[in-house]
């Protein structure tokens, strides 16, 4: 067996979105904001025919999916008890409204390893996979995953 892997990275940014968390006894149980990133590890034991770990063009559907789930939009957690009244603003086109199990940023960090690991199984079968991802909020806070290997 060869043990090579090989390993790439790409950081996608731009994402102002808000949040809260709503069992938090502090602060952070109030809507606020942040400019999200996301950093992403590939990793593959064999190249694509151009030499690379993934197509960073042939990713533009994560890319996509981010846009969609947290570009100018509220993250609500699915147990918030004030979620009546997001749907109605979200209804009414003051809020773009989207439904997480946890918008913070280690709920955040799951949901965002688990869909764009989806994509990419679509994309590139089992030949390269996501070793890492982390969702940063701001310059000073940020959480990070990485799947346990079997």
């Amino acid at each position: 067996m060869d043990p090579k892997v090989f390993k790439s990275t790409k950081r996608i940014t731009g994402f102002p979105c808000t949040h809260r968390q709503w069992k938090a006894a502090s602060h952070c149980r109030f809507v606020h904001g942040y400019s999200r990133e996301f950093y992403f590890e590939f990793e593959a034991r064999e190249l694509t025919p151009e030499g690379w770990v993934v197509d960073f063009g042939g990713i533009k559907e994560i890319k996509a999916w981010l846009t969609e789930v947290f570009d100018h939009t509220f993250l609500v957690a699915q147990d918030d008890p004030a979620m009546e009244d997001f749907k109605k603003l979200d209804k009414a086109g003051v809020i773009q409204l989207r439904v997480l199990p946890n918008p913070g940023m280690e709920g955040t960090c799951q949901y965002v390893y688990e869909e764009a690991s989806k994509i990419l199984k679509k994309l590139c079968g089992d030949r390269a996979w996501i070793s890492k991802v982390e969702v940063r909020e701001n310059e000073n806070n940020s959480a990070f995953m990485t799947p346990v290997k079997k």
